[in-house]
């Protein structure tokens, strides 16, 4: 594949290129560490075919850099383009980002705190983006709609020749939750966020994401990236992603975030209720992970297959709200 890049590289007027190395990091677009005898820069493989969502990243980049935030700076052509097309896919050339990438078993109470401080100046930066696209307003789904997609796709698994253990935890965790949303689905309504809460935010706030420099209580996140996902919505709901996500509803490490987040900007406990009542329902309902596994064949998210049964997040969060405050 690297040589393959060749040409897409050119279009920047680059070096020669001394390696190219594809990151192990990204789990939906292709990126690439080019290694010349200057410099280290990264190359980007968009997953997005629409160029005008492309150039949309871009604008939220510079906004975002504009507000202070510590964004690695896009790459100019000398023809002063930011996307270059090529066989029909779109690439972007960024420098490369300071600091280390941290496996989310190895964050501590300095990192969740640096990264709640981070989400809070994201949400500053960009709450005066003009011309926001609409929020996504996806139609609800009923829980018969959701069940018989998640039976389809537990046929799909069962069929598999080579059914290994995380196709075993896929299945068992799409049967639990069958079990779950036919006995408590019609129970279950999806809640609405405050009028006017509703902002543009990262959309993929995660370690994956971020690079962090200093070490013991001096912590600070130096670089984030990936801003594809920029997406309007309430912010609160960014941050209990985060929590679910990157800290895996941890208390120490959720409480060190939230303390980070509220040094920069007010975070009421309520707000955070509210936000776990929305994401409980979606979270029901979501048939991402094993649709991108075995409809589209993207086996670098099997990563996030976890043994066990599916529990909502109402009662993850009821859990962890004690300790919160």
């Amino acid at each position: 594949m690297s040589s393959e890049l060749h040409p897409v590289l050119d279009h920047w007027g680059l070096e020669p290129a001394d390696s190219i190395e594809r990151t192990e990091s990204g789990t939906m677009n292709d990126t690439y560490v080019v290694t010349t005898a200057r410099r280290r820069v990264v190359l980007r493989r968009h997953r997005r075919t629409d160029r005008s969502q492309v150039e949309w990243e871009h604008e939220v980049i510079a906004h975002a850099r504009a507000g202070g935030v510590s964004v690695p700076a896009a790459i100019t052509t000398p023809d002063g383009e930011l996307v270059v097309g090529h066989d029909g896919r779109w690439f972007s050339l960024f420098t490369y980002a300071d600091g280390e990438q941290v496996d989310r078993t190895r964050l501590r109470p300095a990192h969740a705190r640096a990264m709640g401080a981070t989400l809070a100046h994201i949400h500053r930066a960009l709450a005066d983006v003009p011309d926001l696209p609409p929020a996504k307003v996806n139609p609800t789904p009923s829980p018969e709609e959701t069940l018989r997609r998640m039976a389809d796709l537990a046929a799909l698994i069962e069929r598999r020749e080579s059914f290994d253990q995380c196709d075993a935890w896929a299945l068992d965790r799409l049967r639990s939750k069958m079990a779950l949303l036919a006995s408590e689905g019609g129970r279950l309504a999806l809640p609405e966020a405050p009028a006017g809460a509703a902002r543009l935010t990262h959309g993929d706030y995660q370690e994956t994401n971020l690079f962090f420099t200093g070490d013991g209580t001096d912590v600070r996140v130096a670089a984030v990236i990936d801003w594809e996902k920029a997406e309007v919505r309430w912010p609160a709901e960014e941050i209990l992603r985060a929590f679910h996500y990157s800290l895996l509803l941890a208390p120490g490490l959720c409480s060190a975030f939230l303390d980070g987040y509220r040094s920069v900007s007010p975070l009421a406990i309520d707000d955070l209720d509210l936000a776990a009542d929305i994401r409980t329902f979606g979270d029901v309902h979501s048939t991402w992970l094993p649709e991108e596994i075995y409809l589209r064949g993207n086996d670098r998210v099997r990563q996030f297959v976890r043994p066990g049964p599916f529990v909502p997040f109402s009662r993850q969060w009821h859990d962890l709200r004690r300790t919160l405050v």
